[in-house]
């Protein structure tokens, strides 16, 4: 006997499908929360070439995934190498800036994890330039996690890419210091 499947259960399947990959509303508040611990002191961070203010947007555990190297760092190595960089470009008399494109949020049901998606535009200015200059675009992964009532960075992936300034500055939400 062959197996018969009915409209009825077509029906029903196709509704029950369409109802579990109904994407999650996330809330303005996370999202604000988010903007305002991860993402305006990163720019402000790099603006400022501030590597304890970078330090203190990433929790201690943190996994760092540079794609291009395949390499992953984690932890105090990793903060010191990104601290020193800072460092570096401020003693040197040079500025760098960054500004972010988000692409996706996803935030697990505890409201203790986000996962965000998007790209990056990383500027600099040598010490004989006279303003930022863009110097390309990446795109990045990260994983949020909620430590003392502030997002911290907890995984950070990333690569260079290919973008055009019209795709960046085309997206939806733009975090770029003012």
């Amino acid at each position: 006997m062959k197996p018969f499947i009915t409209p009825f259960f077509l029906l029903v399947f196709g509704l029950t499908l369409a109802q579990q990959q109904q994407p999650v509303q996330i809330s303005e508040d996370i999202l604000k929360s988010i903007e305002q611990d991860v993402w305006i002191p990163f720019m402000e961070a790099y603006d400022q070439s501030d590597s304890q203010k970078l330090r203190a947007i990433h929790s201690k555990n943190i996994i760092r995934v540079t794609m291009a190297q395949n390499q992953i760092e984690i932890g105090e190595a990793y903060l010191d190498n990104f601290g020193n960089f800072v460092e570096n470009v401020k003693e040197n008399g040079s500025k760098i800036g960054i500004a972010f494109a988000l692409l996706t949020t996803a935030l697990d049901k505890t409201e203790q994890l986000a996962y965000q998606t998007g790209y990056y535009r990383f500027s600099s200015k040598h010490h004989d330039e006279k303003e930022l200059m863009v110097r390309g675009y990446g795109e990045f992964s990260v994983v949020l996690k909620k430590e003392n009532g502030q997002w911290k960075i907890w995984l950070d992936a990333d690569k260079r890419i290919n973008l055009s300034h019209e795709d960046f500055n085309g997206q939806k939400m733009i975090y770029k210091l003012k």
